[in-house]
């Protein structure tokens, strides 16, 4: 795992168990964004970019709640490296729960709006990998787009939940997701996108505690990957609402078969409309 230093913000690896506490960025690719090369050599030039930006606001903000290191998914993840590309992606749920804070930094939330409103409006809820970023942190603090801190997860439960549909028991850490039916875990992914088609799959591992290789190019074979290996540790039949018509989701489509997949639940389910819902 490659943590940048926040007090030079060099990158430093750490192996195994010998990983310091350190404090962890959720955010939303732009423009200008640094790599992991870039950020290796540190140029000078680098200063003037929006993605650097970011990176030198998440380090000051460790520094000040007394952490030493910070992690960017831009810059901390060789991208090049196929095997490291692989093991980060299968281990960045679990990197985002370790992390003493998770800073969500909300490029499109103007200063002064209320979260009721702005959260609904801002693409970092509308993004696939920011599913998780949500879900597993046990601190996360928000900031508008002038790095203006609004408040912690714990203030904006009900805000969240309106934003996003998901159990403030599981936003606020009192249920795990596995506590809830695989469709309703779904659910919670429905609207969002990627700009990848098979991270469509690969941003819910973490969900569904699941591992595999990636295979960029297969497409939608990836969701049919990650259904098998959900199979393999679940008898869950509510997966199944999931398998109809696969083949024609396209990144960016999910919204269109939610309904679709609640009612074919609840015909799995023997359940009227106005019944619970699943999960």
């Amino acid at each position: 795992m490659w943590l940048i230093n926040a007090q030079n913000q060099r990158l430093e690896q750490f192996l195994g168990c010998d990983v310091p506490k350190y404090a962890i960025l959720s955010h939303t690719w732009e423009h200008e964004e640094v790599t992991f090369q870039e950020m290796s050599y540190l140029h000078a030039s680098l200063t003037n970019r929006k993605g650097y930006r970011k990176i030198n606001h998440a380090c000051v903000r460790a520094l000040k709640d007394g952490l030493q290191y910070a992690w960017v998914d831009t810059c901390c993840i060789d991208k090049s490296n196929l095997a490291e590309l692989t093991e980060s992606i299968n281990s960045m749920y679990k990197w985002y729960q370790n992390a003493e804070i998770c800073y969500v930094y909300l490029a499109d939330l103007t200063k002064g709006v209320p979260s009721r409103e702005g959260f609904k409006t801002c693409r970092w809820f509308t993004r696939g990998w920011t599913l998780q970023e949500l879900i597993a942190p046990k601190h996360i603090r928000f900031f508008d787009q002038d790095w203006e801190c609004i408040g912690d997860k714990e203030d904006f439960l009900d805000d969240l939940y309106s934003a996003t549909s998901i159990s403030v028991d599981v936003l606020s850490h009192k249920r795990q997701p596995s506590g809830f039916s695989i469709a309703t875990r779904m659910s919670w992914a429905a609207r969002r996108n990627t700009t990848r088609m098979e991270d469509l799959a690969y941003c819910l591992l973490g969900i569904f505690d699941v591992n595999m290789p990636l295979i960029y190019g297969e497409g939608m074979k990836a969701f049919r990957r990650l259904q098998e290996q959900i199979l393999m540790r679940s008898n869950d039949l509510t997966l199944l609402a999931w398998n109809i018509h696969l083949e024609k989701l396209n990144a960016g489509d999910w919204g269109a078969k939610v309904e679709e997949a609640d009612n074919i639940l609840l015909n799995l389910a023997g359940r009227s409309p106005a019944g619970p819902r699943l999960g």
